[in-house]
């Protein structure tokens, strides 16, 4: 029998986990999650998945394409691809910068899909060099969708307050809808059966695998109930 190797040990099971946990687990780490209880946040978590579903599908229909790379040229995006950049201890694997500019960097490609061809024929299926791109620019392009639709985006729309005084209130999005929007909106565009998420473990491993077993641990224990 062959024997896995690190990476597959910790991706694979995460191919099973449901969007409900990766959502949860997303949560948990938003510096709103306090604020919101558990029910309410599932609840908006269905909703923001189901609003990146229907806005891929509507871009599709509105640039009548699905490919990424082609639907961010008829959109007039700008991308450019860089160098790994560090904010703080953190490696940035992509940026939308308003109004129009989508950056990837190249070197956490490189790196991650390296790490691919070293485990195994499996996931090199799973993850191309090339799918893990698309995967990334159809989050980066989300973010630009929000701006467009602004008004009337879920996940933008969707606030909770965080206080008042004297009459004033003062309300904040939510970070993870929009995380969650944007990986339901790369998931339908790119037709992928698992949740994008997981290229949070993929890419970081080669960086840091510690920190990828981490996630890994975490979101298996959200998933299991283990919260």
């Amino acid at each position: 029998m062959q024997v896995q190797s690190k990476l597959e040990e910790l991706l694979y099971p995460l191919l099973e986990v449901d969007d409900e946990a990766w959502g949860m687990y997303a949560f948990r780490k938003d510096i709103l999650n306090r604020r919101i209880p558990p029910e309410a946040q599932r609840e908006m978590l269905k909703r923001a998945r189901a609003c990146g579903i229907e806005y891929a599908q509507r871009m599709m229909l509105e640039y009548g394409t699905r490919d990424v790379q082609e639907l961010a040229k008829r959109m007039n995006l700008k991308l450019e691809m860089k160098d790994a950049l560090m904010t703080g201890k953190r490696v940035l694997f992509a940026a939308y910068t308003p109004p129009d500019r989508i950056e990837i960097m190249e070197e956490p490609l490189r790196r991650a899909a390296g790490q691919v061809r070293e485990a195994g024929a499996g996931l090199v299926e799973l993850f191309p060099q090339a799918g893990i791109m698309n995967t990334i620019l159809g989050h980066e392009i989300y973010h630009f969708v929000e701006d467009r639709f602004a008004q009337e985006i879920y996940t933008r729309t969707e606030r909770i307050l965080l206080w008042k005084l004297l009459g004033l209130k003062n309300y904040s999005t939510i970070r993870t809808l929009s995380e969650v929007g944007a990986m339901a909106f790369t998931q339908e565009l790119n037709r992928l059966r698992y949740s994008p998420f997981i290229l949070d473990v993929l890419l970081y491993y080669s960086y840091d695998s510690a920190s990828a077993e981490t996630i890994t641990r975490d979101v298996l224990g959200v998933s299991s109930g283990k919260v």
